[in-house]
């Protein structure tokens, strides 16, 4: 009977344990909540610790064992190869949109408005805010000054108070944006980044680990952007 009662508690092969995870920082903002969220239901012994990191030190966070998974957006930065045993998996793309105030979008005259403001960057490493600056030089004639805001959240109120324009995912900027006294600007690029997990060999990638990568994968299917 003791036996029955402890396998009922703690049933065979239930994932248990902790994983640290690393995640650059639009993906620590909107899909790691909803990751930690996930596990907890579906794996109650499962404990995430997560961590920000900037995308070109994910691999090497991996493979000397600071993380035991990394998820990052964009390419990766470096011309070397990834370091041997880090696996690496494709997840759901992440839909990055160029957003300001409404001020901005409605401004008479656009060229002006636009060389008034910064482009604010969230994650040095990634590529979306590079991409505006590229559209911005070739459509307007601006070269834009970029600012390293820091966080999305301070990407998100520096384009609010209309000091500038940052590239925030679609699934944090939802189909209607005015409450949040942001929009998406017109004419400028809407890019769709890929996001991708690692961690340190297939062979390790058991219990808590293995668990934590598929919540990934179906956080990230559930949240793919819905704008049009």
């Amino acid at each position: 009977m003791v036996d029955e009662m402890a396998t009922a508690l703690n049933p065979p092969g239930e994932p248990e344990g902790r994983a640290t995870v690393g995640a650059s920082a639009l993906l620590l903002e909107t899909r790691v909540g909803s990751l930690i969220k996930e596990s907890r239901y579906r794996y109650p012994r499962v404990q995430i610790s997560p961590r920000q990191l900037s995308i070109g030190a994910a691999a090497t966070a991996v493979r000397d064992g600071e993380l035991d998974l990394a998820l990052v957006h964009g390419d990766f930065i470096g011309n070397e190869a990834d370091p041997p045993g880090v696996v690496v998996e494709r997840l759901p793309d992440l839909e990055v949109l160029p957003v300001g105030s409404f001020a901005l979008a409605e401004a008479v005259d656009r060229r002006a408005a636009l060389a008034a403001v910064k482009v604010l960057a969230v994650d040095p490493d990634c590529a979306s805010h590079q991409l505006l600056v590229t559209a911005l030089r070739e459509i307007h004639g601006i070269a834009p000054q970029v600012i390293e805001a820091g966080s999305m959240g301070g990407a998100r109120e520096l384009a609010r108070a209309g000091y500038g324009i940052a590239m925030l995912p679609a699934e944090s900027v939802g189909p209607d944006s005015g409450g949040s006294g942001l929009t998406v600007l017109p004419g400028l690029p809407r890019v769709r980044l890929g996001v991708r997990a690692m961690w340190l060999g297939r062979e390790m990638a058991v219990g808590a680990v293995s668990a934590v990568r598929d919540v990934a994968v179906r956080v990230g299917r559930d949240r793919e952007p819905q704008i049009a």
